[in-house]
């Protein structure tokens, strides 16, 4: 390992699970990474009674309990020298599931995220395939409505666009933009609602059921909306404020001052909106897997980012540039079969056979590309958890519980 494996005390107590915040209310307990059927009662001093994914710590009700082999039950055969676990590994990396229980390095992070796609392949590329298919019947007649509104305006090769036909464009985009919007936040949630429990199980190699994973991603999907709703309207009220100034310019009549100060804006205003981002993209993984409510899971992202901004960034746009470099080669040929379609035809690209074509290769590429963008982040956060908290040894034992 080249990276340091750093150990921190959380910051102000929150490194337990338990932290509650405004949106968390009763019953709104984090899913559990295993299924608490399957697993082993704890004693009652062993782990809090809140359920979730809680940081290890020592217990608060006394010293532990007596281990099995006493007089009150039969003797424990020992596990091998070196291997307390069980696993038939060195202690320092037992890797059950798709990870090493150790904080990660960069390679471990994308291959995790390859891993548990592998694994579960029916589960999450079922999953995303089907999302990715009901947002793109809703945003199909969209496009094609902005691509006619395009073509009226643009008009034929060589002609001057004709102006009066402008609003009809601003429509058909705005209308575009807006369902886009709407539609990607949805499934935005579901996806990262329903993947972040496949995820979590995959890292302890437990099994996975798809009706399983939606029952206990179900009761957490209405306030991960309100998670990535928040973290989106942060994102933008960052970017906007340095907008003010250029505004505030304009409308007193400083045109050359307000277009300064509106360039300088947008550069400044972008460098905010990705360190806002940055800081709140362990939110949604901490707010499904720990329980706690929806402006905490903002702020226990911004704790976990915190000193580990720089290998997070770089982490996020690898995985973007990956994401857009695998889209574009699934997208490129179905783009290209759509307009020799469309020419064959002399139909518009944006009639129904070549929208269809370019939609398919648009379902194909998001239900490849967005498990691995969440698996990515949820990696992350169990990361941060496992070098702040040494969460790794929680993880362990539940993975040993599971064995």
């Amino acid at each position: 390992m080249s990276e340091p494996q750093d150990r921190r005390l959380p910051d102000d107590g929150s490194g337990s699970g338990s932290e509650s915040g405004s949106g968390s209310g009763p019953g709104s307990g984090g899913v559990p990474p295993w299924d608490p059927a399957d697993r082993p009662a704890d004693p009652p001093s062993d782990r809090p009674a809140t359920g979730g994914w809680q940081s290890p710590g020592p217990s608060a009700s006394g010293p532990a309990p007596a281990t099995p082999g006493g007089p009150t039950g039969p003797p424990r055969t020992p596990p091998p020298a070196g291997d307390p676990w069980g696993f038939g590994g060195p202690v320092s990396s037992p890797r059950p599931g798709i990870v090493p229980l150790r904080p990660l390095a960069l390679g471990e992070l994308l291959d995790g995220a390859f891993q548990y796609i592998r694994a579960h392949p029916k589960v999450v590329l079922g999953v995303s395939a089907v999302v990715a298919v009901v947002t793109t019947l809703i945003q199909a007649p969209f496009q094609a409505l902005y691509g006619q509104s395009l073509e009226t305006f643009v008009g034929p090769a060589g002609t001057t666009p004709d102006l009066a036909r402008l609003s009809g464009l601003v429509g058909g985009a705005s209308a575009l933009l807006g369902v886009s919007a709407v539609v990607g936040l949805l499934a935005n949630t579901v996806l990262t609602g329903l993947l972040v429990v496949v995820l979590s199980r995959s890292v302890l190699g437990a099994p996975v059921d798809a009706r399983e994973c939606w029952s206990a991603a179900r009761p957490r999907l209405p306030g991960l909306l309100g998670v990535v709703v928040l973290v989106a309207l942060v994102s933008l009220v960052a970017f906007a404020v340095f907008l003010l100034p250029a505004g505030l310019a304009y409308l007193a009549g400083a045109t050359t001052l307000a277009a300064g100060l509106g360039v300088l804006g947008i550069l400044v205003g972008a460098a905010a909106t990705l360190v806002v981002s940055v800081l709140l993209a362990l939110a949604a993984p901490a707010y499904v897997l720990e329980g706690i409510g929806v402006v905490a899971a903002l702020s226990r992202s911004r704790r976990l980012v915190t000193g580990r901004f720089w290998p997070i960034l770089g982490t996020l746009l690898l995985t973007y540039v990956i994401v857009l470099i695998i889209a574009s080669i699934i997208g490129i040929p179905f783009g290209g079969g759509a307009a020799a379609v469309a020419a064959a035809m002399g139909t518009s690209p944006y009639a129904f056979v070549p929208l269809l074509i370019t939609s398919i290769g648009s379902v194909i590429g998001t239900a490849l590309t967005a498990p691995f963008q969440a698996g990515v982040t949820g990696l992350l956060y169990i990361d941060q958890r496992m070098r702040r908290e040494g969460f790794d040894i929680e993880l362990q034992r539940a993975a040993h519980g599971l064995a």
